[in-house]
């Protein structure tokens, strides 16, 4: 490059600008966050910038700060930006034959989903079962993130300060007798789902319906998605739940793959 064409780069640079998204990458890469002494020593920058980019990026919503830790971290309306972004060039089209394979191996519906908001959860693409009888739905339905395995298999594996952030946020309808209506249950719920790395609907959305599904994770290990599958009780009965949930979670693991994610 010429000097000329290095002088114009550099007459157009705006340097808070760059400060501020060198700040996000470092986040990026750092899903559980950084205090600003850490975000400071990794990009020497000063602390005066520092401070007023951060709490800028904070006051509009793209940057979270956990006042227990001091730990500050991308927020939702971040990660939904960039979640958009993957979901319309990538996510789906690199979902959709691990879907079939899971669909052709259980032979139920297969769903794949993820969290849009701090309160909803939006389907991004199914694929039908090969049984006479199968629960369909259209690509955009939303589903509550309390009862449904969409939400909860993506609820149990983001950052503590994360979770409980949304969680505060929930209104725990009751959909079914089996809803769960106690953020203290809840809690407990995703403890387990963590533990086994898939969650269970037990009718709780649709009485009758039961649904497994497992996290799908990207390059940094963040939950970005989940895959799922739904059918009648009788087709999948309580006693298939950790049989069957191993299995989706070796398929969501293939699409995690493909994003990057090496799992530990």
């Amino acid at each position: 490059m010429s000097k000329e064409s290095n002088e114009v780069k550099s007459s157009y640079n705006v340097p808070n600008l760059e400060r501020g998204l060198q700040i996000i990458e470092l986040l990026a890469n750092h899903p559980k966050g950084l205090t600003f002494s850490e975000i400071i020593e990794a990009l020497d920058i000063s602390k005066t910038s520092v401070f007023r980019i951060v709490n800028t990026l904070v006051f509009k919503n793209y940057l979270q700060k956990n006042e227990t830790t001091k730990k500050i971290t991308l927020s939702r309306k971040m990660l939904t930006l960039g979640i958009s972004s993957m979901n319309e060039q990538s996510i789906v089209e690199l979902s959709i034959d691990v879907m079939r394979a899971l669909r052709d191996e259980l032979r139920e519906s297969v769903m794949l989903g993820v969290i849009l908001g701090s309160k909803k959860g939006t389907i991004l693409e199914q694929v039908s079962s090969s049984y006479p009888v199968k629960l369909s739905v259209e690509r955009g339905t939303q589903f509550s993130l309390h009862s449904s395995v969409g939400g909860k298999s993506i609820l149990a594996f983001l950052p503590d300060e994360e979770t409980d952030s949304i969680i505060k946020q929930l209104v725990l309808t009751k959909y079914t007798k089996n809803t769960i209506t106690s953020k203290l249950v809840l809690r407990d719920q995703l403890k387990e789902v963590h533990e086994k790395g898939f969650a269970i609907d037990n009718g709780e959305d649709i009485q009758g319906i039961h649904c497994i599904g497992a996290p799908i994770f990207n390059e940094y290990g963040y939950p970005v998605a989940s895959l799922w599958i739904t059918a009648p009780h009788g087709r999948l009965p309580h006693e298939e739940f950790d049989e069957k949930g191993k299995i989706i979670s070796k398929y969501a693991l293939e699409i995690s793959s493909k994003l990057g994610y090496v799992a530990p």
